[in-house]
C-alpha cells in the first residue's frame, strides 16, 4: 500500500514537470501567455478619433464599449449606441475643453482635468428619480441616457454638460479652495435632507438649486456649472424671484435676509475667484471680448437650430 502511494505520487509529480516545462520560446509562439482569454478586438474610427482627441492631447480615457464593473452591479443599464459616441464628446470637447483653453492657455485641462469618461446609453433609474450623470473624485465622469442624445436636443445637452462643468469645478476648488466668505452668506441653510427642500424652498433660502443647499462645496459648483450652462439671465431670473418674494409681505414670513442678495454675493465671490486664481473672465470682461459664459453658451447653442 505504502508503495503504490509513493507511484501515484511520483506519476503526479512527473506529469506537472512535464505539463509546465516547455520552453519560453514555446510560449510565445503558442501565445498562452500573452493571449489570456480576454476580448479581441481591433480599433475602429471611434477609437482613433478619441486617441487623437482625447487620449493624447489630454491623457483623458473615454470608455463606450461594456464594462459593468464600470458601473453599479445592481442597475439595469445598456451600452451607448457606437455611432453617438463621437458626437457626444465633440460636444463636451467644444462646450468644456475649448473655452477654458481658450481662456486659460493649453496645459490648463490636461493639468485639472478628469482622467476618465465613462459613456452609458441608458438613464440609471432610482426609486422614483433617474440618474444622468455622476462623478468619483474629480476623475471619472459617467454620464447617462445618451442614446437619446442629439445635436439639437438642448435641454439633454445642457444635463450633460452640467453634470461635467460641476464635477469639473469640484476639481478647481480642490486644488486651491475658494475663499472662507463664501460659506458665511448662506451657513445656517446647509442640510443633508436637501433632496426634500424643493426648489422653490431652496430660492427662499439663497440658493441657485435644491442640491446647492447640501454643503458649501455643492452650492459652489452648482452656482459654476448652471451660470455656465444655463446662462447669465437665467440666473438673473432666479435671483430677481427671489428678491420679489423676500418683497412681498404674503411670501417672506420667517425669512430672515433677502436671498436674491445672497445670490448676488456668491456670484461676486465666484467671478473674482476664477479671475484672481484662474485669470479666466466669467463674464465678458468687454465688448467683444468673450469670457467663459458666453463662450460656454455659444457652444451649447451651435446646432440647436
Amino acid at each position: 500500500m505504502f508503495k503504490n502511494i509513493i507511484h501515484i505520487t511520483l506519476l503526479i509529480t512527473a506529469t506537472v514537470f512535464f505539463t509546465t516545462s516547455c520552453s519560453k520560446d514555446d510560449v510565445l509562439e503558442k501565445g498562452t501567455i500573452l493571449n489570456l482569454g480576454g476580448e479581441q478586438w481591433s480599433p475602429t474610427s471611434v477609437d482613433l478619433w478619441l486617441t487623437n482627441n482625447f487620449v493624447n492631447p489630454y491623457n483623458i480615457e473615454v470608455k463606450y464599449k461594456w464594462d459593468q464593473f464600470e458601473l453599479a452591479l445592481n442597475k439595469t443599464l445598456v451600452p451607448v449606441y457606437e455611432d453617438k459616441v463621437i458626437q457626444i464628446m465633440e460636444k463636451i470637447k467644444t462646450t468644456w475643453i475649448d473655452p477654458y483653453e481658450d481662456l486659460a492657455g493649453g496645459t490648463f485641462i490636461k493639468k485639472l482635468s478628469p482622467k476618465k469618461f465613462v459613456l452609458v446609453g441608458s438613464p440609471q433609474y432610482n426609486n422614483g428619480s433617474i440618474t444622468l450623470g455622476e462623478a468619483e473624485g474629480g476623475r471619472k465622469i459617467v454620464i447617462y441616457r445618451l442614446n437619446w442624445f442629439t445635436s439639437t436636443d438642448k435641454e439633454l445637452t445642457q444635463s450633460i454638460m452640467k453634470t461635467v462643468h460641476h464635477e469639473f469645478g469640484h476639481t478647481l476648488h480642490q486644488t486651491i479652495l475658494y475663499p472662507k466668505e463664501f460659506i458665511y452668506i448662506t451657513p445656517s441653510a446647509y442640510t443633508s435632507s436637501w433632496n426634500n427642500v424643493s426648489d422653490y424652498d431652496a430660492l427662499k433660502l439663497g440658493f441657485i438649486s435644491s442640491y446647492a443647499c447640501s454643503s458649501p462645496d455643492e452650492d459652489f459648483v452648482e452656482m459654476l456649472s448652471r451660470i455656465l450652462v444655463y446662462g447669465k439671465e437665467a440666473f438673473d431670473a432666479r435671483v430677481a424671484e427671489a428678491t420679489q418674494i423676500y418683497n412681498d409681505p404674503t411670501l417672506n414670513a420667517g425669512m430672515l435676509y433677502d436671498p436674491g442678495l445672497a445670490m448676488r454675493n456668491k456670484e461676486t465671490i465666484l467671478v473674482n475667484y476664477m479671475k484672481q486664481v484662474w485669470n479666466i473672465d466669467f463674464y465678458d470682461p468687454s465688448p467683444g471680448v468673450k469670457g467663459l459664459v458666453s463662450q460656454v453658451q455659444e457652444a451649447i447653442n451651435n446646432n440647436q437650430q
